[in-house]
């Protein structure tokens, strides 16, 4: 089986697991003909630790909390899907000629693709699909998408699930399966969706992921090193604190715009403002040059609105602050837009976690018999020379 079977949607797991930098989260979909339940939903911190920017230190100690996760629910589901974050993944798409048999198609990607990664590729996973042709010139071509990471950060999660009691099926990566839950399901019945261009900005703990969606189809991604954490250190350098008393200073203090107006806003709030908002003007600038690469090279489009999902889209006032940067309308991503919950959790706090369950749902839909995906989603393809990287070559780009 291979490693990520990306566009491989034939029922293997119900379950999606995202270990994350600060959280665990856990989502089991059930298909029915009143349409898609969320089933069960686990959450927990990550032990401190045990994964640093996204990479898995601890698999023993992510296992555990898994493992209790499970118990603590009363999950009966033993396999499962898990995602890779965007920065420990390298995507290429690779243009072939059409008409080469499956083993040309393989050795030509690999041939293409080899001077382009990181590590030599007998040291990593990888997958590969071809996506169909299209005309170039007076030619055709095979359009294939090629997907790798390093051994050791695809074992590691395995481990992690299977300290957990669980069996690790597939892997995913974090952009793709974002655009399920938040596009595909969470947004399938809106009429401007799939006629719009949506950028979808993903803002976790240790990075921030940015992808535009046009007329139904991912066009690129890029990851910016900048999240929740790097906030919370800033906080925790500018006052001299632990990260812990950062972290709930952040929560209960922090905003993404101060009105010099207000004069109830609160010294200590205006202290907690100072101290992050460079880092927020940094990510708007990212956004800013994201925004400008997309308008230049699709010329005569305009991205519609964007989308805040992730654990750091909590930050007070962060929609006004990006609508005032970027002047663009922003709402928030809801992977549970058309999914009932049915399980027996106070329905308030599934609620105040929506945010931070994209991924795990993302997961869990993807396994979901056609039939009812058809029904309840549509999907999104992917951009013949849909483009992923980082901050650094989105500015060279640029």
């Amino acid at each position: 089986m291979a490693i990520f079977g990306l566009f491989d949607r034939t029922p293997q797991a119900r379950m999606g697991l995202d270990i994350g930098t600060r959280y665990i989260k856990l989502a089991v979909l059930n298909p029915t003909s009143q349409g898609l339940q969320l089933q069960h939903v686990g959450f927990a911190a990550t032990p401190q630790g045990a994964v640093t920017d996204g990479m898995i230190n601890n698999p023993e100690a992510v296992g555990e909390a898994i493992g209790q996760i499970i118990r603590y629910y009363n999950i009966r589901d033993r396999r499962v899907v898990c995602a890779l974050p965007g920065r420990s993944v390298v995507i290429r798409i690779v243009n072939l000629p059409a008409g080469l048999s499956d083993r040309e198609i393989k050795v030509a990607t690999i041939g293409e693709v080899e001077r382009f990664l990181p590590f030599p590729l007998d040291e990593m996973e990888y997958d590969y699909e071809a996506m169909g042709t299209v005309e170039a010139g007076d030619s055709r071509q095979t359009v294939v998408l090629f997907v790798a990471s390093h051994r050791d950060v695809v074992q590691k999660r395995v481990e992690a699930a299977r300290y957990g009691g669980l069996e690790s099926v597939e892997m995913d990566v974090d952009p793709f399966v974002l655009m399920r839950s938040v596009l595909e399901a969470g947004l399938y019945d809106s009429p401007d969706t799939f006629k719009q261009t949506i950028m979808l900005v993903e803002m976790g703990a240790s990075a921030t992921s940015v992808s535009i969606i046009g007329g139904g189809a991912l066009r690129f991604t890029r990851i910016f090193a900048v999240g929740g954490d790097t906030l919370t250190h800033a906080i925790e350098s500018g006052i001299d604190s632990t990260f812990l008393e950062a972290e709930k200073l952040k929560r209960e203090n922090a905003v993404a715009v101060v009105d010099e107006s207000d004069l109830g806003v609160d010294a200590r709030t205006r202290e907690i403002h100072g101290h992050i908002h460079f880092h927020l003007e940094n990510l708007a600038l990212e956004l800013r040059r994201s925004l400008a690469y997309y308008t230049s090279k699709y010329r005569g489009e305009v991205v519609n609105k964007i989308l805040l999902t992730g654990g750091g889209s909590l930050l007070r006032g962060i929609k006004k602050f990006f609508e005032d940067e970027l002047g663009l309308p922003v709402g928030y991503g809801n992977p549970l837009g058309n999914i009932a919950y049915t399980g027996d959790q106070d329905i308030e706090l599934i609620s105040a976690r929506v945010p931070f369950l994209g991924v795990a749902v993302g997961l869990s839909l993807r396994q979901l018999p056609v039939k009812y995906t058809s029904r309840l989603s549509h999907q999104v393809n992917v951009e013949p020379d849909y483009e992923f990287g980082t901050a650094a070559q989105a500015v060279s780009i640029t």
